[in-house]
């Protein structure tokens, strides 16, 4: 199949949904997980969504700093269809390491899980941003990282400061379609 250049990666993947949305498209055996295109491709919206509704947007940098997790393609994907930018981070980074890719990358939102290895990243982000234990998430005032706003939490557990999927989740279907629509073309 040619791949036709004119297509963003959210026209191009909504392309392949349309011709086979039963196909399996994410399989995880050791987590028992399989999305096809069609089912995937609804968490994608909800989570653009929701990612529109703390307002992250066109433009916006939003840091991922995670191992390979069945959501790290969701969010890949979800932050393609409303053009923010996706800065990776590399999972093995300690605190003086992401305290320096937040800063130069004027990142509005990071998205992290709870650890990699030796690196525990709920502890290295207390120590780094100690003001998200104390504000409202979505609303993080830090002198150190004027950039960011919005800590995001890969799973469905509750950590003070951040939001977490479920939550993304459960504000994107409170967002309208036509936004995310909008925002995709």
């Amino acid at each position: 199949m040619q791949l036709h250049t004119d297509l963003t990666i959210g026209q191009y993947f909504e392309r392949q949904v349309a011709a086979d949305p039963s196909r399996d498209f994410v399989v995880y055996p050791d987590r028992d997980l399989r999305w096809s295109y069609g089912e995937f491709d609804v968490r994608v919206d909800q989570l653009a969504k929701g990612l529109l509704a703390i307002g992250i947007g066109t433009g916006d940098h939003m840091g991922i700093w995670a191992r390979n997790v069945p959501d790290w393609l969701t969010f890949m994907f979800a932050t393609a269809k409303i053009g923010a930018v996706l800065v990776t981070v590399n999972p093995v980074y300690k605190s003086h390491e992401l305290a320096y890719v937040i800063k130069q990358s004027d990142m509005k939102a990071l998205v992290i899980i709870d650890a990699f290895r030796d690196v525990d990243y709920i502890e290295i982000i207390r120590g780094i941003v100690p003001e998200a234990a104390t504000q409202e998430r979505g609303h993080l005032d830090s002198a150190e990282f004027p950039m960011l706003k919005s800590l995001i939490y890969m799973g469905p557990e509750k950590h003070r400061g951040f939001y977490n999927v479920p939550d993304l989740l459960i504000l994107g279907e409170n967002m309208p379609y036509e936004q995310l629509r909008a925002i995709s073309a």
